[in-house]
């Protein structure tokens, strides 16, 4: 997607805090065959059973 410009100060980011990494870094894999929603690269999605 490319280079992102910061929006929220990074002080102050808890998604940053939270998980190391801007909302448009994560990578996705796969689609859950349960909801239907991308599984991210640890395995998870939205419904919580992560496709299985």
């Amino acid at each position: 997607m490319g280079e992102e410009e910061r929006v929220i100060p990074i002080e102050i980011d808890d998604h940053y805090r939270m998980y190391g990494k801007e909302p448009w870094e994560v990578s996705y894999t796969t689609k859950c065959t349960q909801c239907g929603s991308r599984i991210d690269e640890w395995g998870f999605c939205s419904c919580g059973s992560c496709g299985e």
